[in-house]
């Protein structure tokens, strides 16, 4: 596989209707959060205060050519896929894959710590943030740059250098938090 042009920090990709979905992920109960949470393989230690709901994953990592769905996939595949879609189209892949979605919960008062997300399928993939829930509080940080990522946008963000973030708010902050590739560019 090829490695992708990642941004130098943010790359802003523009703004979406996320109503639809921010009004379905306000209605997740605090128990789903967690069961979803206990399952995930992402469970790193700058995390400790991040809830996820897994949809997609790449095995162990690396390669993002081999990615696996968890069932809750095939329930909000049909909602997620049509925004995730308008969000690519700009990229101009052959045949785009999503190799990791994911919902991203930062609790209020808290961060996640400085950190790089290394080697492996990261560097071979577009890393995209769009925030579903947010405050003026909650904070992006990619090296020296920090930014509030605005309620409806879309990010592309550099994962493979430091970055952090913080929820300062009283109220949690939802992303959700996709990577892609071109299928059809990627068996080198």
């Amino acid at each position: 596989m090829n490695y992708v042009q990642k941004p130098e920090t943010f790359s802003d990709l523009g703004s979406f209707d996320v109503e639809p979905i921010s009004a379905l992920v306000k209605t997740i109960p605090d128990s789903l959060w967690s069961i979803e949470d206990g399952r995930k393989e992402n469970s790193f230690a700058v995390f400790h205060h991040t809830q996820h709901i897994i949809f997609r994953f790449t095995e162990g990592n690396h390669d993002p050519r081999k990615f696996y769905s968890n069932p809750i996939w095939s329930v909000w595949q049909n909602r997620l896929l049509p925004l995730m879609d308008a969000i690519t189209k700009p990229y101009g892949h052959i045949r785009c894959e999503y190799s990791k979605v994911m919902l991203a919960r930062l609790l209020a008062g808290q961060e996640i710590d400085r950190h790089v997300d290394g080697a492996g399928s990261n560097l071979l993939t577009h890393k995209i943030h769009i925030p579903l829930q947010t405050n003026p509080d909650a904070l992006f940080t990619i090296e020296d740059d920090t930014r509030h990522l605005a309620y409806g946008n879309a990010y592309e963000v550099n994962n493979i250098v430091r970055h952090a973030a913080e929820n300062r708010g009283a109220e949690h902050r939802v992303h959700l938090i996709f990577e892609h590739f071109d299928a059809d560019t990627s068996s080198t």
